[in-house]
Formats: C-alpha cells, sequence, structure tokens
C-alpha cells in the first residue's frame, strides 16, 4: 500500500512540474510598451540656426527661443503617429544705418524678428523595438504656421501675419532612463521649412533646430 501511495504521490509531483513548465511565465512576458499600444507626451526646447536665403536676407542669428509639446501614439509595428505645436523665434538687431524709403532716406536702428506657431502632425520610424532603451528615429511632419512677420524702424514697425503651409524632415532619438520605466530623453535634429514671399524674406523661411525633450509614456 506505502508503495502505491508513492507512486502516486510521484506521478502528481511530475504532474505538477509539468504543467508549472508549460504554464506562462509571467517575469519572461515582454513589457507591457512592447504587447500594447501606448501613448507618449514630449516637452522640448531647442536652437535654431537660420539657413539658407532667409539667413542671407533677414535673420541669420540662432535663436534659443524654442519650445514645442507634442503628443503620439506609439504602435506595436516601429511606427508612431502624433501631433505638434510650438513657437519658434528669430531676432537681429542692426547698427543704425541709413535707408532709402521711396523719395526719402531715413537713419534707423532696424530689429527684425519673425515668430512661427507651428501646428503639425508627424509620422515617426523606428529602428528599435518599443522596450529598447535607445530607439532611434526619423520623422516626416506637415501642417500650418501661423506667422508674424514683424520689422521694426526704431519705434515703428512693419508688421505681416498669415497662416502658411509648413513641413519637415527629422532625426533623433529617444533614451529611456530606466529599462520599462515611464520617463526618458529625446534628442532631435530636425529641419523645418514655411513658405513665405514678403519683403526682406523672399524664398521662405528654413531652418534647422536641435531640441533636447523629456517625455513621458504610459498605456
Amino acid at each position: 500500500m506505502k508503495r502505491y501511495s508513492l507512486i502516486l504521490v510521484l506521478f502528481l509531483l511530475t504532474v505538477v512540474e509539468v504543467h508549472a513548465q508549460q504554464g506562462p511565465n509571467l517575469y519572461s512576458l515582454p513589457s507591457p510598451y512592447e504587447r500594447y499600444t501606448h501613448y507618449l507626451a514630449t516637452a522640448r526646447v531647442s536652437a535654431g540656426v537660420p539657413i539658407g536665403a532667409f539667413a542671407e536676407g533677414y535673420i541669420d542669428k540662432v535663436s534659443a527661443q524654442n519650445y514645442s509639446l507634442s503628443l503620439e501614439w506609439v504602435l506595436r509595428n516601429n511606427l508612431s503617429i502624433g501631433g505638434e505645436v510650438g513657437q519658434n523665434y528669430f531676432q537681429q538687431r542692426l547698427p543704425r544705418q541709413t535707408y532709402q524709403m521711396g523719395d526719402q532716406e531715413i537713419s534707423a536702428v532696424q530689429t527684425r524678428t519673425l515668430t512661427q506657431y507651428p501646428f503639425l502632425g508627424f509620422v515617426n520610424y523606428h529602428f528599435a523595438r518599443s522596450g529598447a532603451m535607445f530607439r532611434p528615429y526619423v520623422q516626416v511632419s506637415a501642417g500650418a504656421s501661423l506667422v508674424d512677420y514683424t520689422l521694426y524702424w526704431g519705434n515703428l514697425s512693419d508688421q505681416q501675419q498669415k497662416f502658411a503651409f509648413s513641413y519637415g524632415l527629422g532625426a533623433g532619438s529617444k533614451i529611456l532612463f530606466k529599462r520599462d520605466g515611464s520617463f526618458g530623453a529625446d534628442l532631435r535634429v530636425k529641419y523645418n521649412h514655411t513658405p513665405l514671399n514678403y519683403d526682406y524674406v523672399t524664398n521662405g523661411v528654413s531652418a534647422i533646430n536641435a531640441s533636447v525633450g523629456l517625455f513621458y509614456r504610459w498605456w
């Protein structure tokens, strides 16, 4: 009787062990950020470098007064889609000069400014999975910008405001502070262009923006 009881106990233990091995191992499951779509919000500050005709004809001074906020939906594949809003501000003051204004010559200190408020949609393609500590990506964006062109002649000003089409191409990387964590940094370099033809700006507003961002993700 004891022998049969021992055999039964060994059989039950074997069945339990096999079942445990075949069951899901919770500690080896991928992160929820890999198994499900999730959301990611990013706050950025950036430095903008005017380039092209914009730098040659109007403002060539680097601006550090740029910032943006974005929200994106991160898919289970390598794509994410989202939207971004912000402000880009450029300013340059020239020494006092004499300018020809119609039939008159005036002497003035000229201050050149241009402010953009972009409203852009974007698509990111990532080169690593959602759970990677480093996740490089490329970005394509398009939308509209409210452009404020204001040129000051001393205390007088010439202002033009309009909505214009805007687009951009960028590359960057998301860096998690902790594996499977919620916080991380986003480093990005991006080319932006807004067609505009007014006064000193004859071939649009072009700039390269280098930004540092902090993101939070959740699912």
